[in-house]
């Protein structure tokens, strides 16, 4: 689905209108002066067929006939671009103001009174007292060639006028809604961190105005909401590890005892790796809730971080509690793979995607690490050798407590450290995918984006 601003939508409708506004404003423009001009026409031209008829009722006694009568008339009429015709009563021209044309342009005789066009020529005819007919007539191309120049008028100030508008509406409609910018930069610049409680005070613009307190009321609710997890996550890591470490602490005190029968210290060793278990599941719960609540939208108090050194620490750490395994797991990395993030998240996502291949690759098979700065990027690469995961299952692993056949069948792990991952990369802007190995298991790419200096 193509999208497109408000500022884009509200100025393409602005230049819409601007449009045909103009052209119907050309439009009205050229009907009303061809109307005016047609108008002025024939009232022009029925003056003059009046005031020619006039004259030749003024000299037709002095002159002694029609004929000299109508050439007197005429010699005293400035008729410009009008053409005049003078006939008797049966028809036959008279006089004519010749220069304009051949007589055929009065033929035929228009009636008394009336206004028509003929060959592209507009005429009025008046009788005089006697009966002759006057008719005056206009030659239509002087009426185009108004037109003409008055539509080339508009058109040369009408695309200029257009140009302008398109310019101006693009800066109004900017300008009425950098309320709506300001915000949206507010709200980019807001973090769970940060606790953003408000994007401001009012604008003074009604509409922005309710707008922005909706959303300031919806952040004071979520940050409320941020708080009261916070305090809960930090109040359920203190009342849950607590005891549970103190009873770790008794059945480690009480395997110590020598006096202790077999079967009795083997009971108390299967419960202290069952609290062992629940302590791993609540560390890992809490873990995943802290980096779910306080995944920081704008990365504040990050620190540059050398992947490799994480990396280091989790093979040795792999090799110290499988030493047995030590040939099987490698490290590739240059000595600096540095990101910008919290060093203990990032320490807890390298260290179970090593743990994670180390559990499911059977002792003697390779386990391989390796590290890249790639692209503006830093790269952490992990293959195991075990049975892999198959592709509709590459995105569920990701959920919490979800197990794939194999973890299902090995009954080991909660079903948490991919998803821990997933949310460790994402918080630095990252991401985590699964894909098929060439060791043959799977491959667990993390790609996160390289520290930048500046």
């Amino acid at each position: 689905m193509t999208r497109r601003s408000i500022a884009g939508r509200v100025t393409l409708l602005l230049q819409a209108v601007a449009v045909v506004a103009v052209l119907a404003f050309a439009a009205a423009s050229l009907w009303f002066t061809a109307r005016a001009l047609r108008v002025e026409e024939v009232r022009l031209l029925r003056e003059m067929a009046r005031r020619v008829a006039a004259g030749i009722d003024d000299e037709l006694h002095e002159a002694g006939g029609l004929k000299r009568a109508a050439e007197d008339a005429l010699a005293g009429e400035a008729s410009g671009e009008v053409r005049i015709d003078v006939f008797d009563p049966n028809g036959r021209l008279m006089a004519s103001t010749r220069h304009l044309g051949s007589p055929s342009l009065a033929l035929p005789l228009p009636a008394p009174g009336s206004v028509d066009r003929l060959k592209g020529h507009v005429r009025a005819a008046v009788l005089t007292g006697t009966g002759a007919r006057v008719v005056a007539s206009i030659s239509g191309r002087s009426h185009e060639a108004t037109m003409r120049a008055l539509t080339e008028a508009i058109t040369a100030t009408a695309l200029p006028l257009l140009v302008l508008t398109v310019l101006v509406s693009r800066r109004m409609v900017r300008r009425a809604l950098q309320p709506l910018t300001l915000m949206a930069e507010r709200a980019r610049e807001a973090s769970v961190e940060s606790g953003v409680r408000s994007l401001g005070g009012p604008i003074g613009i009604e509409e922005v105005d309710r707008l922005q307190e909706s959303i300031n009321r919806l952040l004071e609710l979520l940050d409320d909401h941020l708080q009261a997890e916070r305090r809960f996550t930090a109040d359920a890591s203190h009342e849950l590890l607590t005891p549970l470490t103190v009873i770790s602490g008794e059945l480690e005190l009480a395997l110590a005892s020598p006096s202790l029968p077999p079967n009795v210290a083997s009971g108390i060793r299967r419960a202290a790796d069952q609290m062992q278990a629940l302590r791993d599941l609540v560390e890992a719960l809490l873990l995943l809730r802290r980096v779910s609540v306080g995944a920081p939208a704008k990365r504040n108090g990050f620190e540059p971080v050398n992947l490799t050194d994480l990396a280091t620490r989790a093979l040795q750490n792999a090799r110290d509690e499988h030493p047995d395994r030590t040939a099987d797991i490698s490290l590739d990395a240059p000595d600096e793979v540095m990101v910008s993030g919290h060093e203990a998240l990032l320490a807890s996502a390298v260290r179970n995607l090593v743990d994670n291949a180390v559990k499911f690759t059977v002792p003697g098979k390779h386990v391989g690490i390796a590290l890249q700065n790639h692209d503006g990027s830093a790269v952490v690469i992990v293959d195991d050798a075990g049975d892999g995961i198959p592709a509709g299952d590459r995105e569920r692993v990701f959920d919490p407590f979800y197990r794939g056949a194999e973890a299902r069948t090995r009954d080991v792990g909660f079903g948490l450290g991919l998803p821990i991952i997933r949310q460790v990369a994402r918080a630095h802007g990252g991401e985590v995918i699964v894909e098929d190995s060439p060791a043959g298991g799977a491959r667990f790419t993390m790609t996160l984006p390289a520290w930048q200096p500046n």
